[in-house]
């Protein structure tokens, strides 16, 4: 997977999707959330007051990072690879150990 920093995922589309609600969980996500207590409303809110920190662009992916209102990070894992509907493929707070300020992966800590 190539990780890049500038982004060209048009996050405005993403948002859209999701207003529109043309959007659905990987069952994964759904469990990662849940493990992690975040709702499914949280990663919603995440996508749509978030920024992309990461895109993943040989899969059509992006990484968001947004702070909810309870100040919990979180990071939510989008593939906009459709062209019609959004798949939210992971939910996660994350690590600090592997996170500088949670925007900025640590050298050498990535999963």
């Amino acid at each position: 997977m190539v990780v890049t920093e500038v982004t060209t995922v048009d996050l405005n589309e993403v948002r859209r999707l999701v207003l529109e609600g043309k959007y659905f969980f990987y069952a994964h996500a759904l469990t990662e959330a849940k493990k992690d207590g975040i709702t499914p409303e949280d990663a919603v809110h995440a996508i749509l007051t978030g920024e992309v920190i990461e895109e993943y662009s040989d899969c059509q992916r992006c990484l968001v990072f947004a702070v909810l209102p309870d100040e919990m990070p979180l990071h939510v894992v989008c593939d906009y690879s459709q062209a019609k509907v959004l798949l939210i493929v992971t939910v996660y707070i994350p690590d600090d150990r592997q996170w500088i300020g949670f925007r900025v992966r640590r050298k050498g800590k990535r999963k």
